[in-house]
């Protein structure tokens, strides 16, 4: 224990300093940057803290952003312990408490010499040694957000056992959302929003002084939805192995869009983005042509389908109510070349149930194929390989003349999903056994669509296209609603 209490750490940068911290309390730390904020917005608005005359220097809306990082930062301190002293433990000894309650002194001193470092000031020296001094305001606010948050109103705190206005404002705040970050996503309960906030409340003129927990309660609304925010952090989501490395300067992927029945998501409708000029995204219709140039378009559409199995996968593997994932394919795919292997090795490499892929072929696609075209289209079909016939017109393919070609899936055209008189048609298509989609633009006509037995509408205005693992985490949210 000797040994552990000595160790220290010199870090360079705010970054690295945070990498420090044990993953559970990096993650903590996020969910009381969140709180931390909205709370602070709220007081300011209130005038909380501004009696006395350094409150008020500290206590400004231009500080909002500054109060996130108060939140962010302020276990920073624990980054100078191993991992297994970060996390306060029931059968700690007296001398492990008084090592673990150091972390707040120990972090105001790490992110005094973190301020002189990132600054391109001339001192060095270790958080061991003694802070710089300053004068500036939100270098202080940072510095007593890791000294003061767990002090608290009545003086039962620590480390100095200050009370009242001795205590910071924005310790105050900070220390005000860590305990409700504690009772809300780490305690047992039944109702936990519910009872931390009546926790937190009962605290007034205690840990908290009256007219925080006035601010509190005023800010409950921002402070839930906060709370259902981050609370897919408590879900247990299976661990998917996938077969796309999904790095953040990758120069392609896909984006999700939920697909609709009536108020509910039934599906969504992978798009695929490529990476253009100066961080702007181009679209598959943008740059089929280049890709067409350089002989790309078969790989690049692969590599985007994997990521889609991928996806697949993981919500098989969380067993969500969502039948189909529909894949944009990119113009050009579908030619005179069969590429029948390929989709064989995809099933073979990430076993999804490949009925629920669904690749758009466009109709326009079909109707002007030549022989070998429409050969390899239909074997497609026969092997397995769902498709969905999208841009669908009743009119130029007959219900009869889908099933000859093997498609169980349409999506109507935008045209033809604003026109009632088409309701006929899509009972007929139901009635072969045809799984209908709608595409439209707008929500007028989302009602008629539901009731005449369109499985689900994709539209823009169902929702913005979300990242894989919010899809995940949206969805598991839902069903547990």
């Amino acid at each position: 224990m000797k040994e552990q209490n000595e160790l220290r750490i010199d870090y360079v940068t705010w970054d690295e300093a945070f990498r420090g911290l044990a993953p559970v309390v990096r993650q903590q730390s996020v969910r009381i940057a969140a709180y931390t904020q909205a709370l602070y917005v709220e007081a300011c608005a209130s005038g909380f803290g501004a009696q006395t005359p350094a409150g008020a220097e500290r206590m400004q809306a231009t500080y909002a952003d500054l109060a996130y990082k108060c939140g962010m930062y302020h276990q920073l301190g624990k980054a100078l312990v191993p991992e297994e002293y970060q996390i306060l433990q029931n059968g700690f000894t007296d001398e492990e408490h008084k090592l673990y309650r150091k972390y707040t002194t120990d972090g105001r001193r790490l992110v005094a010499q973190l301020q002189e470092k990132t600054s391109g000031g001339r001192r060095r020296g270790s958080a061991a040694q003694g802070e710089f001094p300053t004068e500036n305001i939100p270098w202080l606010m940072l510095r007593e957000s890791c000294q003061q948050h767990m002090e608290r109103y009545d003086g039962t705190g620590y480390p100095e056992g200050r009370a009242g206005d001795a205590i910071s404002p924005i310790a105050q705040i900070v220390g005000m959302a860590k305990m409700f970050d504690h009772l809300s996503a780490e305690m047992k309960s039944e109702n936990p929003l519910t009872e931390a906030v009546d926790a937190i409340l009962a605290e007034s003129g205690k840990a908290f002084s009256p007219e925080l927990c006035q601010v509190f309660r005023a800010c409950r609304q921002k402070i839930q939805g906060i709370y259902t925010k981050f609370i897919h952090y408590t879900m247990r989501i299976p661990r998917t192995i996938p077969l796309v490395t999904k790095s953040k300067d990758r120069p392609m992927g896909l984006t999700y869009r939920p697909a609709v029945s009536g108020d509910r998501v039934v599906s969504y409708e992978a798009i695929p983005w490529f990476a253009g000029k100066d961080g702007e995204l181009e679209d598959a219709a943008t740059v089929a042509p280049r890709l067409a140039r350089t002989e790309l378009t078969v790989d690049v559409s692969f590599y985007l389908l994997y990521e889609a199995a991928d996806t697949l996968l993981r919500i098989q593997n969380c067993a969500l109510d969502l039948p189909y994932l529909l894949v944009h394919t990119i113009p050009g795919f579908f030619g005179r070349d069969s590429h029948l292997k390929r989709f064989e090795d995809l099933f073979a490499d990430q076993p999804v149930d490949r009925t629920r892929l669904l690749l758009t072929i466009p109709e326009k696609t079909v109707l002007e194929a030549n022989k070998s075209t429409a050969e390899v289209i239909r074997r497609y079909l026969r092997n397995g390989v769902t498709l969905l016939l999208d841009d669908y017109h009743p009119e130029s393919l007959s219900p009869a003349m889908l099933k000859e070609w093997g498609f169980s899936h349409v999506r109507l055209s935008p045209e033809t999903g604003t026109q009632p008189v088409y309701a006929s048609d899509i009972r007929a298509l139901q009635d072969r056994g045809i799984t209908v989609f709608a595409s439209c633009a707008d929500h007028q006509p989302l009602k008629w669509l539901t009731d005449s037995g369109v499985f689900a509408v994709c539209s823009p205005v169902n929702g913005p296209a979300v990242e894989e693992d919010e899809l995940i985490r949206e969805s598991l949210l839902r069903e547990r609603e």
